[in-house]
């Protein structure tokens, strides 16, 4: 999860689209950000993830 928060803090992307892009709402972002991983299921954490480590690669 620490891994995950910190991505999305230097994410170039910015938490509203990492929740669009993710068909999230923009909420579960800011419960992740603060600390409530509860909130979350395995699938939506990696979805995340894969959506951050996406975004790096298209905007290089």
């Amino acid at each position: 999860m620490r891994i995950v928060t910190r991505l999305i803090a230097v994410s170039d992307l910015g938490s509203r689209e990492i929740a669009r892009r993710a068909g999230l709402p923009m909420q579960k972002i800011s419960d992740l950000l603060s600390g409530r991983l509860e909130h979350f299921t395995c699938d939506e954490l990696q979805a995340i993830r894969r959506i951050i480590d996406d975004g790096h690669l298209s905007l290089s």
